[in-house]
C-alpha cells in the first residue's frame, strides 16, 4: 500500500507546474532530487511486498514509513505548486503591484517549503539505512507493470457467488412452510446461529423466493446490527412498504411513522425481515411510540435472524425458533469444492482425485462455518497447486471459530494478487457495519485515493470493475445487486466479520482509522497504533463535536453526523459525507485546496456556490443520492 502513496506522489511531482518557473528555481531543484529518491524508493518496493507476504514484521512498519514520508513529500511539493499558481494568475499592473506586495511572506514560504522536502529527503535516506539491515536490494529490481488484469480472466463473468445456495436445501424448505403456513395470527420466525454460519444468506433465499413473495402483499427488509437507531429502522420500512421515497419522510417524527406504518399494514399481509438482531430490547425499541406491526390475524410474519437465543424468544408473540446447524461433512464439502473446484477450472487439472482428497480434509477444518469454507474455498481457486494445499493442512492452526475466521482472512488477504487490491479490501473499513455500497460510487473513491493503476488498453473504472469482480469470486465481498443489462456487479456488502478484520487491520498498519460513539469505539487519534499515523478517517454517529482529525488527514468519510463541525483539513483530497448534518461546512471546504473528489449533503441554498468553486479547483463533486 505504500507503493500507492509514492506513484501519487511521483505522478504529481511530474505534472508540477513549479518546474516552469525561475522563481521556483531553489525549490525546483530540490523537488528533481526528491523524484529521483521516490523513483528508487518505487523500485524497492516491489521487493518489499514479497517479504511483507512472508510476515516479516519489521518490513510491515519501514512500509509504514515510506507511505508517511511519500504524503509529506506530495504535501510540501504540492503547497508549492499551488503558490506558483497563484502567482501566475496575477496578471497586469494590479498583479505586479500585489505580487511585489507579497513577495517577502512568498520568499518566507518558499524557503520553509525547501526546508521541508531536504526533511522528506533526510526521512528517505533513514528509511534506505534500515532497508540495509533487513538486507533488502534497493537497486537492480526491475519495477513492471501490474499484471492482475491478464490473469483475472472476463472483468463480468458469470461465477458462481452468493446466488448459488449449498448446504441449506431443507432449512429454505423447513422455513418457507413456516413462513407461508400455520396460524393466521402475527408470528416470528427466528433463525439463531453463531457469526459466519449462513443466517443472513438463507434468510434472503427464503425472502426473495417466488413462493413467499406470492404468498405475501408487501415486503421489507431491514439490517438491524449493534449499533441501529430505532427512528431509521421504521423510516426504512416506510419508504419500502409504500414506495415513497422522498424527502418528507426524512423530515416525519417517530411517531407519525410508526402510525403510517401501522395503518399500511394493517390493511396487508406482510413479512418483515429484521436481520441480525443482537439486543433483547430491539423490539421494545421498535414499538415504544406505537405498535407498528399490528396483528390482521391475516397470516402476516416477522423473520428475525440473530446470534442470542434470548433475543430470538424474547419477543411476546408466537415464536418459532429455528437454530441453524452448521453444515455437516459432506455438505461442506459441497459448499467448499463449489469455490475452490469449481466446474470451469477442473477440466485444466491433471490430478482432480489429489485436490479433492485434500480439499476434504480443508473442509473439514473449516467446522461447518459457510463463511470460511468460501473465503478459504475462494483463495484456493487462486492457488490450484497440490503442495500448497497440503502446506495449508500441515500448518492449521489449532485455534476455534472466530480465530479461524481471522486466520483465514489474513491468508487470503495476503494472497491478493498486488497491493492495489489489498488497499481496495482495507477500505471497506470506513463504511458503516451492513452498509450496502454502490460499485459506482465505491470506484470514484479508489480511483481518488489512487488505488488503481493505470493499465494498458484499459480505463480506470474498467481495472477498478474487475478489482470489484476479483474480491466477488474471493468470496471477500457479497453481491446484493447485478445490471441486468451488462451483468456488472452493481451493489455489494461485506460479512460483519470480515468487517470487523478489516477495522482492526487497517487501524494496526496504519492505513484507516475509525470512530464510532455508538459502538463505544475510541476516538480516531487514539485508536491506531502509537507508531503510525493515520491519513485517512471514518466517522459514523457523532455529533455536537468538531471532528478529531488530524491536520495532515488525506480523507474523511463520514456516514449519519449530527450538527459536527470539520477541522481545518488543509491536505484534504477525499470527501464522502452521507446521511449528515455539518456546521460551517461552506468556509470549511472552501480552503481545501487538493480537494479531488467530494460526496456531500446537498443544500441548494447553502452549498450551491461552494461545489462551484470546487469544480472550478478541479474537484469531482457528487451528490449521494444522485447515484442509480
Amino acid at each position: 500500500m505504500a507503493e500507492s502513496a509514492v506513484r501519487t506522489v511521483l505522478g504529481s511531482v511530474g505534472n508540477l507546474a513549479v518546474q516552469e518557473t525561475t522563481f521556483l528555481c531553489a525549490v525546483n531543484l530540490e523537488v528533481g532530487l526528491l523524484k529521483d529518491e521516490l523513483m528508487r524508493l518505487q523500485a524497492y518496493l516491489k521487493d518489499v511486498d514479497c517479504k511483507w507476504r512472508s510476515g516479516n514484521a519489521r518490513v510491515a512498519v519501514l512500509v509504514s514509513q515510506i507511505r508517511a514520508a511519500a504524503y509529506e513529500a506530495q504535501n510540501v511539493v504540492e503547497a508549492a505548486d499551488h503558490m506558483e499558481k497563484r502567482i501566475r494568475l496575477k496578471k497586469g499592473f494590479m498583479g505586479a503591484i500585489s505580487r511585489y506586495a507579497r513577495l517577502p511572506t512568498d520568499l518566507v514560504t518558499l524557503r520553509k517549503i525547501g526546508v521541508e522536502i531536504q526533511y522528506v529527503r533526510r526521512k528517505l535516506n533513514e528509511i534506505f539505512a534500515s532497508a540495509d539491515h533487513l538486507k533488502i536490494e534497493l537497486d537492480n529490481i526491475v519495477v513492471v507493470e501490474d499484471e492482475f488484469l491478464r490473469d483475472c480472466g472476463p472483468m463480468n463473468g458469470n461465477f458462481e457467488d452468493d446466488a448459488v445456495m449449498v448446504g441449506f436445501e431443507d432449512e429454505h424448505k423447513e422455513l418457507a412452510n413456516k413462513l407461508v403456513s400455520g396460524e393466521q395470527m402475527l408470528s416470528v420466525v427466528s433463525i439463531v446461529a453463531m457469526g459466519g454460519a449462513g443466517k443472513t444468506t438463507l434468510a434472503r433465499k427464503v425472502y426473495t423466493s417466488s413462493r413467499v413473495k406470492e404468498h405475501f402483499d408487501t415486503l421489507a427488509w431491514v439490517t438491524v446490527s449493534q449499533k441501529f437507531k430505532g427512528i431509521d429502522l421504521l423510516k426504512d420500512i416506510m419508504k419500502q412498504i409504500t414506495g415513497h421515497k422522498d424527502e418528507s419522510v426524512n423530515q416525519m417524527a417517530e411517531y407519525k411513522v410508526g402510525k403510517k406504518i401501522n395503518e399500511f399494514l394493517l390493511e396487508n399481509k406482510y413479512l418483515v425481515v429484521l436481520d441480525d438482531v443482537w439486543e433483547t430490547d430491539t423490539w421494545v425499541q421498535l414499538n415504544r411510540m406505537i405498535t407498528v406491526f399490528p396483528d390482521a390475524t391475516n397470516g402476516s410474519r416477522v423473520l428475525l435472524t440473530t446470534r442470542k437465543e434470548d433475543v430470538a424468544n424474547h419477543i411476546q408473540m408466537p415464536t418459532h425458533v429455528h437454530p441453524l446447524k452448521k453444515l455437516d461433512e459432506e455438505k461442506s464439502w459441497q459448499l467448499f469444492s463449489s469455490k475452490a473446484l469449481p466446474t470451469y477450472k477442473r477440466s485444466a487439472i491433471l490430478d482432480v482425485d489429489e485436490f479433492e482428497k485434500l480439499g476434504r480434509k480443508l473442509a473439514k477444518k473449516c467446522d461447518g462455518l459457510p463463511l470460511a469454507l468460501r473465503v478459504l474455498g475462494g483463495y484456493l481457486s487462486k492457488n490450484l497447486n497440490a503442495q500448497i494445499w497440503s502446506d495449508i493442512l500441515t500448518d492449521w492452526p489449532a485455534t476455534k471459530d472466530g480465530q479461524i475466521m481471522s486466520v483465514i482472512l489474513a491468508r487470503s488477504y495476503k494472497d491478493l494478487p498486488n497491493h492495489h487490491l489489498r488497499s481496495c479490501l482495507l477500505y471497506f473499513a470506513a463504511f458503516p457495519e451492513d452498509y450496502e455500497i454502490y460499485v459506482t460510487h465505491l470506484i470514484e473513491l479508489w480511483i481518488a485515493e489512487s488505488f488503481i493503476p493505470h493499465t494498458p488498453n484499459h480505463t480506470l473504472e474498467e481495472t477498478a470493475r474487475s478489482y470489484v469482480t476479483e474480491l466477488a469470486q474471493r468470496s471477500l465481498v457479497q453481491v446484493v445487486r447485478r445490471s441486468t443489462a451488462y451483468g456488472w456487479i452493481e451493489r455489494i456488502r461485506i460479512h460483519d466479520i470480515l468487517h470487523d478484520w478489516c477495522i482492526q487491520e487497517a487501524r494496526q498498519d496504519g492505513f484507516l482509522d475509525t470512530s464510532n460513539k455508538t459502538a463505544g469505539q475510541a476516538g480516531a487519534s487514539s485508536s491506531s497504533s502509537d507508531n503510525l499515523i493515520c491519513y485517512r478517517f471514518s466517522f459514523q454517529t457523532l455529533s455536537d463535536q468538531i471532528l478529531p482529525a488530524t491536520p495532515n488527514v488525506r480523507s474523511l468519510l463520514g456516514f449519519e453526523l449530527e450538527s459536527v463541525s470539520l477541522p481545518k483539513l488543509r491536505f484534504l483530497r477525499v470527501l464522502c459525507i452521507e446521511n449528515s448534518t455539518l456546521k460551517d461546512f461552506s468556509s470549511v471546504i472552501g480552503g481545501c485546496i487538493h480537494l479531488l473528489l467530494a460526496y456531500m449533503p446537498y443544500n441548494p441554498e447553502e452549498d450551491d456556490i461552494t461545489q462551484k468553486e470546487l469544480r472550478q479547483k478541479g474537484c469531482k463533486v457528487e451528490n449521494r443520492w444522485d447515484l442509480p
